[in-house]
């Protein structure tokens, strides 16, 4: 199915965002509000006295450890980005690829502005390529979720081997991680059929949806196939390491704080994954620390350094992710505004 052009001109993204429902300082305004807001409501019930007796006892080579864990995981996930461009022929040098993923990366820590949003406007204004764009970005999500899923029914196929099966939580959350497992994989099997494709497109067709071309569109240059074989295993390769190392931020958090155990190191690869999965949508910082400490707090972690440990892995991610912050500020403006030496009309489908 052959793509069409991108009707939007380059600086389209631009005056969307000039115009936006919501002005964009608003809601960066009321993320900030709500994020002071749960850190009030953290201190408040753990205490700041015994928050600054817990964070005496940090570890700091495990937090270190997780610093380096997270850079790593950054730059794989920057290859990962750059091999899905290359597939549909967005030919990003691999430094500029590494530059915006790790621009997008620190945007999605902070929590204040959607790095992936950011990612897709860059090469839209600049290549005219944004379906492209958001494919690319879309099939690193995914892929990224997709692995946390398995990490998290590898989890579950932990505890149902120790026994747990009468404990009505450990029951729960397997059917919870069950019901996502089969969702992503549904979802797997779309991407790479063409005949649900197909069968897409033709519901679209006759439901006679708005923008139905646009969106037609836009999952034909998403779709996957047999020729792209290769490329997905390496994906799959990548997004397990990509993933575990990020799961492992964590256990060098719980590490640090010396609540790690041979007993709840298995719900770092349930929870983790869960609250990053229920977590998708870019939501204030504070919010996500809190439910993670309160699912470690049901382990038998105290809920302090449960709590703590998750918001310390929110800083280490952010301190991972720093460069990217300044690398927005020194080149993103001039990057954006500049266009290619030979622009291209159509995001093309190959």
């Amino acid at each position: 199915m052959a793509d069409r052009t991108d009707r939007a001109p380059a600086n389209g993204a631009a005056s969307d965002a000039a115009n936006p429902r919501v002005p964009r300082a608003v809601w960066t305004a009321v993320k900030l509000l709500v994020t002071a807001l749960v850190v009030w409501y953290v201190i408040h019930k753990l205490g700041w006295r015994q928050i600054v007796v817990t964070c005496r006892s940090i570890n700091p080579v495990f937090a270190l450890c997780g610093v380096l864990a997270t850079v790593v995981s950054i730059a794989l996930g920057a290859w990962q980005w750059h091999l899905l461009l290359h597939r549909k022929d967005l030919r990003l040098t691999f430094r500029e690829s590494f530059e915006l993923y790790y621009i997008g990366m620190f945007f999605n820590n902070i929590g204040t502005v959607a790095g992936d949003g950011i990612k897709v406007a860059y090469i839209r204004q600049r290549h005219r390529l944004g379906k492209i764009g958001f494919a690319a970005t879309f099939l690193d999500r995914f892929a990224g979720l997709l692995a946390l899923s398995c990490f998290a029914a590898i989890g579950c196929g932990i505890l149902l081997y120790q026994g747990k099966f009468a404990d009505p939580r450990v029951l729960l959350l397997i059917r919870l991680t069950a019901l996502l497992l089969v969702l992503f994989l549904c979802l797997l099997a779309f991407l790479t059929s063409r005949r649900l494709r197909r069968l897409f497109f033709a519901v679209v067709e006759r439901l006679r949806l708005p923008k139905r071309e646009f969106i037609t569109d836009l999952v034909a240059v998403t779709g996957l196939d047999v020729n792209h074989l290769p490329l997905m295993v390496k994906i799959g390769v990548l997004s397990f390491l990509i993933q575990g190392l990020r799961i492992a931020v964590h256990i060098f958090c719980a590490a640090s704080f010396g609540i790690l155990t041979a007993h709840n190191i298995v719900y770092f690869f349930i929870f983790v994954p869960l609250v990053a999965l229920v977590m998708i949508v870019p939501l204030p910082v504070g919010i996500r620390e809190t439910i993670g400490g309160s699912l470690f707090s049901l382990t038998g972690i105290a809920s302090t350094p449960a709590i703590l440990m998750q918001f310390m892995a929110t800083i280490l991610g952010i301190v991972g992710s720093l460069w990217g912050g300044i690398e927005f500020l020194i080149n993103m403006p001039r990057g954006v505004q500049e266009k290619t030496r030979t622009p291209r009309p159509a995001d093309g489908v190959q």
